[in-house]
């Protein structure tokens, strides 16, 4: 989920740009940091400007409990409604690289905050169905 390379100047900078569109304090962004925002006061999402160009959102999803049964179950289930998912949509769902969570994730390559600005409405679209499948594995 994350690279320690520099993002792309282009896109960290039209990261910067779509920032300061929505109205976020954007005075003190530097270009390597990620853009944190909350969307319909409910879903909080990261975006970060990719080293190879482009961008990708996260949110987190749900903590995965310790290593058993149940954590098993959950990681079957959510992987198979995730391999359905992939054929409608962009974003897919992984496990942190310290196991301890079940994030959804879209990488997007994109020239135009208009592009990010509509990545994101398909991104939170996808992240209610899953905010909302997730609680009932």
């Amino acid at each position: 989920m994350r690279s320690t390379a520099p993002p792309d100047p282009a896109s960290a900078r039209l990261l910067q740009a779509y920032s300061a569109q929505i109205g976020l304090d954007s005075k003190d962004f530097r270009l390597n940091d990620p853009l944190d925002m909350q969307v319909d006061d409910r879903y909080r999402l990261r975006l970060r400007a990719l080293p190879e160009g482009g961008i990708v959102i996260v949110s987190r999803l749900q903590t995965l409990p310790d290593p058993g049964n149940d954590r098993d179950k959950l990681i079957l289930r959510v992987a198979q409604m995730a391999l359905g998912m992939m054929k409608e949509h962009a974003s897919t769902c992984v496990v942190d690289e310290r196991e301890r969570a079940i994030w959804l994730q879209q990488t997007v390559a994109t020239h135009s905050t208009h592009e990010i600005d509509e990545a994101i409405g398909d991104f939170v679209n996808a992240l209610a169905f899953w905010s909302k499948a997730i609680t009932t594995v």
